[in-house]
């Protein structure tokens, strides 16, 4: 049976952190399975969904990581899953991506996620940036799961409403086969 782990990692951003970590991981017998890495304002932070090989703890791939977390002086945590975990239950949902565009404010990101959670509406991936302008544009990416219950012509209307009342457009649109 297969033996899985999530492991998250932080720190101030340089060439050569996802080489050494990767390089740990494969001398480990470990497979990324799943990933999200991105840069934050100065740091660097990643999640992976490990395959580890039989035998091998979070704790003790932990400790082999220890060279890569005292070179690049990082924060590293790995938390063992079991199988299920990892893997979790097919989701046969149809998925949407909602575009936020508009002037940056505070509350935007609340906003529109509380009323997704309202209806149920599961959130997959969210992104945020600003892009410089002469009025800098905030822009938000989001990827949800919507369940069959949900009428998404009404929650789009919603959620253009809320856009106005905050002052940001927002566009939902089904999501093709193209990662987001």
């Amino acid at each position: 049976m297969a033996n899985y782990a999530l492991m998250t990692a932080v720190g101030k951003d340089r060439p050569g952190i996802v080489a050494a970590i990767s390089g740990v991981l494969l001398e480990a017998d470990c497979n990324i399975e799943d990933s999200q890495m991105a840069r934050l304002g100065p740091d660097f932070c990643c999640m992976l969904m490990l395959a580890l090989p039989p035998g091998l703890t979070g704790s003790q791939l932990d400790e082999r990581l220890r060279g890569v977390r005292d070179q690049f002086k990082l924060w590293i945590h790995i938390a063992d899953l079991l199988p299920e975990e990892a893997t979790g239950e097919p989701r046969d949902l149809p998925v949407y991506t909602i575009q936020v565009y508009g002037a940056d404010r505070k509350g935007i990101v609340h906003r529109i996620t509380k009323h997704l959670a309202e209806q149920s509406v599961n959130i997959s991936n969210l992104h945020t940036e600003i892009i410089p302008h002469a009025v800098p544009l905030y822009v938000m990416m989001i990827e949800v799961e919507v369940p069959n219950f949900v009428d998404m012509s009404r929650l789009q209307r919603e959620l253009k409403a809320i856009g106005r009342e905050i002052g940001v457009q927002v566009a939902v649109k089904l999501k093709d086969d193209a990662r987001f």
